[in-house]
């Protein structure tokens, strides 16, 4: 354990062993996506191609195989095992749907190519499957697909789960003593129970140390820290506090936790990896929603319908429509030579996104089959794709279609914009789409001229990646979500477990997305509320009190603190959904101003701290580490907004090199503003565990690689902040080493050195200016490099890089 005071003289090989570290942790995350793939493209097949011989309604299955479960897979049939985890080109099944083996499958003709590949992809990532006795949630009865009169058979116990019930506002248990917070009185309730109690206050440096970090995301300042510690009065901390949320980087902070959920990325990905040119604009609004406290319920309504919400507030369009970047900024198939198919996988994207970031619930399962865990059944899951299907996010669906975009700054942007996205769409579908034996050369080079002149004009129009209404209108179920076989038409609706059966028709004339957000920020709607103030709390404690922040079904985990999560949520909606309002109720409570004391007794009885008995311990995230380093160094540009990446609209990064970026991640700004390209993530993102952004993720692990170590020892960021952190140690004519060192301290870790460091460190330098290697400098030089490695060691140190 790394004790409370003292630096330990090691770099991050050692400090990826400390204490709090979520070792396996990426390992979950990705069975959870496996899960999901196996539900989006696996099961499916199954279902529709297997199951008449093979599955649950077909005895012990022909040749004694069956396919509708990962043990029947396993023991396989006559033949032997029908799979073997992690090895495609061995499984029979692979091999069968092939047509590679001694049986071919379907007997008749072979899947389709993707149908193929998928199967074979789910083989090769270990065949995920959902693990239901696991977790103790039993599959949902669901006897419904979609083409069936009745309406599907959830159970009691199913629709009793605690997420859909209504938010209980329990009052908070008798308080012990004068200074417990609410948030206390429900935590020390249980810590009671349990024969526990909270761990002694954090000393004041590290409070104001935890405290920036988690509503900056940067380190308090030497001089910021004095001022701390000078002011005596009760009301300190809370003007501390006061401070930090009225700081322009509080929203870049909090802006950068919001684009983790909302998949924000500057790039595509997929078999396009296309420039975003214009996401930038959604990222500048979110962080200029949260540094202007936006009620979250207002922020919830722009970005599914700012669009609509702009008819009625002109002076406000640009913001409001940029806000629609929400829905736009997904991954996209741009190649998919299916135009139904590439609609309705945007569609599903948005959907599965929307909900999974504001309910917390995967309602992306319940486009093949109605939900086997929740009760979500498939005329939901196209109630709410009727929405999505009637809003209009590409200009068109073939394979060189493009996304659709607004312009700002007045209408006459808007109209001219329009007219060139029909100019583009023209000339690039003759090239693209044409019949070129036909097509002279001097016609192509016309129709090639015209197409360069419209994207140049494009490019110069500002604008926006948006939504817009569609076309309006409701769609049929995809029986086991085939667009090919159809069933019933299920009318635009809202989840039936939260909204019931009894809801009021959307209008013909509006796609339902503002209906939608409404209802979504209701208090007809529980789960909303619930899910934001887990996220927040998360973002504080490391850890949600339902610690499965993007999934509150029977999948997810249950609350560790019920009763304060709904408590909670409830003061959220009362503070008129006031984020800043949030923040202060939580720092503000004795559970959150705890130190990281070790208490052997409570780690017996609650290992995984669930029950809050001490603060755990938070190593910084990649944007985190890189600020800092930038911030103790001097370096660390704190201009705001705009773009960094410049590419021309419809640019295939992939295509053109990802190389000349290098430049871009050269820069010293905040690494908010730094480009998240899909497919091709910055190198230092990638080593401390930042989120796939092609999926909404609220949870960031902590993994430990070697990569970590090797970024904080050789990366070019440690080389020029080290250099440069040294140099202006060095530069101050009057410190000596001991005052320079002090001076280092201080700004590295918020506290003095103690002697002993101070000593340690010394020794440090005398034997660095004598190795071999610089004999050949000149005693300056030597100097220069010994402290820059001094300032190196430090900053990779636990203590640098792990928050108490």
């Amino acid at each position: 354990m790394v004790p409370d005071r003292r630096w330990i003289g090691i770099t991050l090989i050692g400090l990826l062993l400390a204490p709090g570290v979520r070792v396996g942790a990426a390992e979950a995350d990705a069975n959870e996506a496996g899960i999901d793939f196996f539900e989006k493209k696996v099961r499916p097949v199954l279902a529709d191609q297997c199951y008449d011989c093979h599955g649950p309604q077909s005895g012990k299955g022909k040749a004694k195989l069956r396919v509708d479960t990962r043990e029947a897979l396993l023991q396989g049939g006559l033949s032997g095992p029908a799979i073997i985890p992690g090895e495609p080109d061995r499984s029979l099944l692979i091999l069968a749907v092939r047509h590679d083996g001694a049986v071919a499958m379907p007997p008749k003709s072979k899947l389709e190519p993707d149908d193929i590949q998928a199967l074979a992809s789910w083989v090769k990532m270990g065949a995920p499957w959902p693990a239901s006795a696991a977790k103790g949630a039993a599959p949902v009865p669901a006897p419904s697909e979609g083409d069936k009169d009745e309406k599907p058979g959830w159970d009691k116990a199913a629709k009793d789960f605690w997420a859909f019930q209504p938010l209980k506002g329990s009052e908070p248990p008798q308080a012990d003593g004068s200074g417990e917070s609410p948030i206390d009185r429900f935590l020390l309730a249980r810590l009671k129970a349990a024969g526990l109690e909270q761990a002694p206050p954090a000393d004041r440096r590290t409070l104001i140390r935890r405290a920036t970090f988690d509503l900056l995301g940067l380190p308090p300042t030497p001089e910021e820290v004095e001022a701390f510690l000078r002011d005596d009065s009760k009301s300190a901390y809370e003007h501390l506090l006061d401070r930090l949320l009225a700081s322009p980087r509080y929203g870049e902070r909090w802006g950068r936790h919001w684009l983790d959920v909302a998949r924000y990325a500057d790039s595509n990905g997929m078999d396009d990896n296309l420039a975003y040119t214009d996401a930038w604009r959604y990222r500048d609004y979110v962080i200029a929603s949260f540094n202007a406290d936006k009620p979250f319920s207002r922020f919830l309504e722009e970005q599914l319908a700012g669009d609509i919400l702009a008819e009625a507030e002109p002076t406000r369009h640009d913001e409001l429509v940029v806000a629609t970047g929400f829905l736009a900024l997904g991954p996209k198939m741009l190649a998919e030579d299916d135009p139904v198919k590439q609609q309705m996988d945007i569609v599903d994207e948005q959907l599965d996104t929307t909900s999974r970031v504001f309910l917390g619930l995967t309602m992306g399962c319940a486009r093949c089959h109605d939900h086997k865990f929740d009760p979500l059944a498939m005329t939901d899951y196209y109630g709410m794709a009727g929405i999505f299907k009637s809003t209009r996010t590409m200009i068109s669906f073939r394979v060189d279609s493009k996304w659709n975009t607004t312009g700002l700054g007045g209408p006459q942007a808007s109209l001219r914009l329009e007219d060139l996205k029909q100019v583009i769409d023209k000339h690039d579908n003759a090239l693209v789409n044409g019949n070129t034996n036909k097509m002279s050369p001097e016609e192509r080079a016309a129709h090639t001229k015209l197409l360069e002149d419209a994207k140049a004009e494009y490019a110069a129009i500002p604008k926006a990646m948006t939504v817009i209404e569609g076309d309006v209108g409701d769609v049929e179920v995809f029986l086991r979500g085939n667009h090919l076989t159809r069933g019933k038409l299920a009318p635009r609706h809202f989840p039936t477990i939260l909204a019931g059966d009894e809801q009021t028709p959307l209008s013909a004339k509006q796609s339902g997305r503002l209906d939608l957000a409404r209802w979504l920020a209701s208090p007809q709607n529980p789960l909303t509320a619930r899910v934001f103030v887990n996220r927040a709390w998360r973002w504080h404690f490391g850890r949600g009190l339902v610690s499965s922040v993007d999934n509150f079904g029977k999948l997810g985990q249950l609350p560790s603190h019920p009763e304060l999560l709904d408590w909670l949520a409830l003061q959220f909606q009362k503070d008129g959904w006031s984020v800043k309002a949030l923040h202060k109720r939580i720092m503000l409570s004795n559970a959150y101003q705890m130190s990281t004391r070790w208490d052997e007794k409570a780690a017996k009885v609650d290992p995984e701290d669930l029950l809050l008995w001490r603060m755990p311990r938070k190593r910084m995230e990649a944007e985190a580490v890189r600020d800092s380093l930038l911030a103790v160094s001097g370096q660390l540009d704190l201009a705001t907004g705009g773009a960094l990446l410049t590419s021309t609209p419809f640019e295939n990064l992939n295509v053109t090199g990802l190389g000349r970026l290098n430049e871009v991640y050269q820069s010293r700004r905040r690494s908010v503003y730094l480009p998240i390209l899909r497919s091709a993530l910055h190198d230092q993102f990638q080593a401390f565990d930042f989120p796939d952004p092609a999926v909404s993720n609220g949870d960031r692990v902590t993994t430990t690689v070697a990569s970590q170590a090797l970024f904080m020892m050789n990366s070019g960021v440690m080389e020029l902040a080290s250099a440069s952190m040294a140099k202006s140690l060095l530069d101050d004519a009057k410190s000596n080493d001991p005052d320079r060192m002090q001076a280092a301290s201080l700004r590295l870790f918020g506290r003095p050195a103690e002697p002993e460091e101070i000593a340690e460190w010394r020794g440090f330098l005398d034997r660095y200016v004598t190795l071999p290697s610089l004999a050949a400098d000149p005693p300056e030089k030597r100097r220069q490099r010994a402290w820059q490695g001094l300032c190196r060691a430090l900053m990779s140190s636990n203590e640098f890089v792990y928050i108490r």
